[in-house]
């Protein structure tokens, strides 16, 4: 949503609208992005005895298949995971009594659609935090003749009115972080209904099926064999990598050590894809770090999986905040860069042939796997942003089309703050490549993992094959940040003149 626009919520239409004949009502539940069963929040709003259930999975091209400058939204890996994580929802669904109709569409004309031709009386849905998304709640509350049950976006604290509370939030994440852990409670997961009343259809309705990723146009290539996970949808998936990564494997008590790994499934729990469509609960994973602490051990590692988490609430709480100026050049920060719009920099860089192996490495993952690690992402942002100097945007669009992990608010508030647009604009931010080489990547494991032209070569020779006789970068590492910094410069004082 847009502070200052219509906050109205949609629950504040009438929902007690039942079909006389059977004094039961009729219940369309739109799952969104919480694709799961346990702490499913579209569950809080029925009545056990007299709600009556049907699901609905509404796919919109034009979040997934529209074209952006020259590649759709979503790519292959991103669309395949969602669609196995829509498929397991659907058997989860069935196990509970309930069926899943599953169309393509917008969901503002395929949604009134079905609640006419099932006699809905009333749809429920939770709220999202992006603007495209809010645009089609108010779409939807205008074309809808049922009720309407709209449920706040999900929180991981305790927040009745999570658009009220974004209102105030600091631009600072330390300052939200300080706040919530003297103020707000960790909201506790919610129980899940061994049965839900299923809705009785006639026979002939069609439910439609989960299409398979090649009736898009898109090649539904196998997991490629260097990836650090071979990730898959679901939410079955999901709670087995909680337990195994967490219980099994015990990993969590050196998360915090380890985290910055790039190589390997254990280094980091790899959680998001699965938080990312809800098909894994914050809440849940929250409530098992703390499970872990009584059974095995607390430390800075067991606190730290949760300070991530706390990561992701800011971002969608920044996004409520901020709706469309987050989407931006000049970002929530109103920071007047100049951003290039070069092409052949931005080619180089998505295609991993920039001649910095530590940044070619991490883009190369990403276009195989649909995955790359905490640091990886942090480091081609600032290359791209900062090193490149273009336009920070086609970055984190690119990144939509590739991570099979893409949530809008964690995806533009990281890449926002980046690029020095965003959350805690202070001072100039970019990574010196050759540092961080020798820091993560000291024998050039990793680079020699993903570019196997560089295994000839050994140690920290990896990073600056340049120096052996090897094609020069697209840029000078550290002359190019410098005139990053320049450019930052100009900026603040530009701000600090014009305030």
């Amino acid at each position: 949503m847009i502070v200052g626009e219509d906050d109205r919520s949609l629950d504040d239409r009438p929902d007690e609208v039942t079909s006389p004949a059977s004094g039961r009502r009729r219940n369309l539940l739109w799952f969104r992005r919480e694709l799961r069963i346990h702490d499913q929040p579209l569950f809080e709003a029925l009545d056990p005895g007299r709600d009556e259930v049907v699901a609905a999975w509404v796919l919109d091209p034009r979040d997934h298949l529209d074209v952006v400058q020259d590649f759709s939204r979503a790519g292959n890996h991103r669309l395949r995971f969602l669609l196995e994580t829509v498929r397991a929802l659907e058997g989860a669904l069935q196990r509970s009594g309930v069926r899943l109709v599953v169309r393509i569409g917008s969901p503002e004309d395929v949604l009134p659609d079905l609640c006419r031709d099932l006699a809905i009386d009333r749809l429920c849905f939770v709220e999202a935090p992006g603007t495209e998304e809010r645009s089609i709640e108010r779409k939807l509350e205008h074309r809808a003749s049922v009720a309407i049950k709209s449920l706040p976006p999900e929180t991981l604290f305790q927040i009745d009115d999570p658009r009220g509370f974004a209102r105030d939030l600091p631009e600072v994440f330390s300052s939200f972080r300080r706040t919530a852990e003297r103020g707000l409670a960790l909201a506790p997961s919610r129980p899940t209904p061994s049965r839900l009343l299923p809705l009785a259809t006639h026979a002939s309705f069609d439910f439609g099926s989960v299409p398979e990723v090649g009736a898009f146009g898109l090649d539904d290539e196998p997991s490629d064999p260097r990836a650090v996970l071979g990730f898959e949808g679901g939410e079955p998936a999901g709670l087995d990598r909680l337990r195994d990564w967490m219980f099994s494997g015990d990993h969590l008590k050196d998360y915090k050590v380890t985290r910055n790994g790039m190589l390997g499934g254990e280094y980091s729990s790899k959680f998001s894809p699965w938080i990312a469509l809800g098909a894994l609960s914050p809440r849940l994973v929250a409530e098992e770090t703390f499970r872990y602490e009584r059974e095995r051990v607390a430390n800075d590692s067991t606190y730290w999986l949760r300070f991530e988490l706390f990561w992701r609430e800011y971002f969608r709480l920044y996004l409520l905040k901020h709706g469309r100026t987050l989407f931006r050049a000049a970002g929530p920060s109103a920071m007047p860069m100049t951003w290039s719009g070069n092409e052949r920099r931005f080619d180089a860089w998505r295609s991993g042939a920039t001649g910095i192996p530590l940044i070619d490495a991490n883009m190369r993952e990403l276009r195989a796997s649909g995955y790359m690690s905490n640091r990886g992402r942090q480091l081609v942002a600032s290359f791209l942003a900062k090193n490149l100097g273009v336009d920070w945007r086609w970055g984190a669009r690119w990144f939509e089309h590739c991570l099979i992990d893409y949530c809008p608010a964690a995806n533009w508030g990281n890449w926002a703050y980046a690029a020095g647009v965003g959350a805690d604009p202070r001072g100039f931010r970019g990574f010196d490549i050759v540092k961080q080489a020798r820091r993560y990547d000291a024998d050039g494991a990793y680079v020699a993992h993903w570019l196997p032209e560089l295994q000839e070569l050994s140690g920290s020779k990896r990073h600056a094959p340049w120096l052996a006789g090897g094609p020069a970068p697209i840029v000078d590492p550290a002359r190019s940040l410098e005139v990053a910094r320049r450019r930052w410069e100009s900026a603040e004082d530009f701000c600090r003149r014009n305030p």
